[in-house]
This record gives structure tokens, C-alpha cells and sequence, in this order.
């Protein structure tokens, strides 16, 4: 009995040693102020005049730090002031925020023109023809919903509001069973299923649509639009709310009254 009270002992006082020095590590660790070009830094450092984007990126804790692209080489006296990897906290979740939003902002940004302008399906114009796979690696064109009214929502796994209205998205299938409901991301297949699986997100979900997501511009996501039996954009609109849903909702049922 006492052996197995002393082997308790020593496997208790070894948890919490390794615990003392996971604490350790963790609280000898930082959240620097900005991320530029992969690198951390405490402050701006001096760089010469470049072309920059500016976003916010954040950890699974909730801490938020500014990164910048920068649209030039950091210079070497600005990389030996970089806090090295291993003493920002989280440094690999920020550079997977990082690097999903940068893939965000090159995907939307695609086709914006020198004026800011960027081209988008227009209500009262012919939706624009496609040929898109879904998760499953079926092909998707506009021959397979002609007659049909389709919905197609534009979402990216960083917009909080386009995850939090999927549930509710796909009841609007359930009450709407003749209606083809697509959605499309710039995500790959796995990606995609993994968030929608855990959104319960039902509709036909078409990934690695670049040419669609393009269709967001400065205009911010989730981008949703209705076309009707003859393939015409009957209403579009960016961004979501309890309002927002409520107009989509009836802007789908008219369509899909019609003859």
C-alpha cells in the first residue's frame, strides 16, 4: 500500500512540474502589436515607402494583434528587429489568420480595376455562365439549373456572420425543396466540409470558386443572390442580418411563384 501511495506521490509531483513549466513558457510569451510579411514586431519599424494592406488577426484566446502586407522586401535592419517565433504566444495561429486573410483579400480583390470598380452579377442582367465543382467533385454549370430558381451564397470560414446564419440558411432548403441552393467558397473540399458539416450548413457547397468569390470585391461577405427560373439576378445583397434574411427569403419565394 505505501509503495503505490509513494509511486501516486511521484507521478503527482511530476504533473505538476511539467505543468509549472507549461505555465512557464506561456506566460514568458507574448502578443506582439503587428505581424508584417510573416515577421512579429513590437513596434513599426522604419521601412522605406511601399504599397501597404492593413488587417486584423487573432488567436483562439481572442487576442488580436494588427498585420500589414507590405508590398516590398522587409529590409535586414527590420528583420533583426522581429521577435523570433518562439516567444509570441499562438504565433502559428496568427500566421494561419495571417495567411487566410491575405488569401481572402487576393481572392476578392482579384478583379478590382485601377478606378476601385469590380465587376459583380447585376439585378436585371443574365446570371454570368460558370462550371464549378462541389465538395463531392461533381461539376456544376448553368445547363444544370436552367428552368430552376438558384441561390447562391458567398462565404469564406473567417466571416463569424456568414458561419452563424448557416443553420438557418438551411431550413430555407427545407421549405423551399425545388429551389437550388448553392453555396461557394474559395476553400478546398475538406476545408469546406469540415465547417459545414459543423454548421449544419445542407445546401450544394461548390469550393475553390475563386472566379465567384471574386464577385466580392471591397463589398464584404457573405455576398447572396437569387436568380430566377430564367436565369435572370433577381436580387443580390451583401452582408447579413435578421432583416437582410427576411427580404432573401421572400425575394426567393416570389421567383420561385412565378411561371
Amino acid at each position: 500500500m505505501k509503495r503505490i501511495i509513494a509511486m501516486f506521490v511521484l507521478a503527482l509531483l511530476t504533473s505538476l512540474s511539467v505543468s509549472g513549466e507549461a505555465l512557464y513558457q506561456r506566460s514568458d510569451t507574448i502578443v506582439p502589436k503587428l505581424l508584417i510579411n510573416g515577421y512579429f514586431f513590437r513596434e513599426m519599424p522604419d521601412l522605406p515607402k511601399a504599397q501597404e494592406a492593413y488587417y486584423s488577426v487573432r488567436d483562439s484566446a481572442g487576442n488580436k494583434m494588427l498585420s500589414i502586407k507590405y508590398g516590398a522586401e522587409l529590409p535586414e535592419s527590420a528583420i533583426k528587429q522581429a521577435i523570433p517565433k518562439e516567444q509570441v504566444r499562438n504565433a502559428e495561429q496568427f500566421l494561419k489568420s495571417d495567411n487566410l486573410m491575405r488569401t481572402m483579400q487576393e481572392v476578392t480583390t482579384a478583379n478590382i480595376k485601377p478606378d476601385g470598380t469590380s465587376y459583380s452579377p447585376k439585378v436585371g442582367e443574365p446570371f454570368p455562365a460558370f462550371t464549378e465543382k462541389d465538395m463531392d467533385g461533381r461539376t456544376w454549370t448553368n445547363a444544370d439549373v436552367k428552368g430552376k430558381v438558384m441561390v447562391l451564397n458567398l462565404w469564406y470560414s473567417g466571416c463569424g456572420p456568414c458561419r452563424a446564419e448557416m443553420p438557418e440558411l438551411s431550413t430555407w432548403k427545407e421549405q423551399l425543396p425545388d429551389v437550388m441552393f448553392f453555396s461557394a467558397t474559395f476553400h478546398d473540399a475538406e476545408t469546406a466540409k469540415r465547417i459545414t458539416d459543423k454548421h449544419h450548413f445542407t445546401w450544394t457547397h461548390l469550393v475553390e470558386a475563386r472566379d465567384m468569390l471574386a464577385w466580392i470585391g471591397h463589398n464584404g461577405f457573405p455576398l447572396t443572390i437569387v436568380v430566377d427560373k430564367h436565369g435572370i439576378v433577381r436580387y443580390s445583397v451583401n452582408g447579413t442580418n435578421k432583416t437582410k434574411r427576411a427580404q432573401l427569403l421572400s425575394k426567393i419565394k416570389e421567383a420561385s411563384d412565378e411561371k
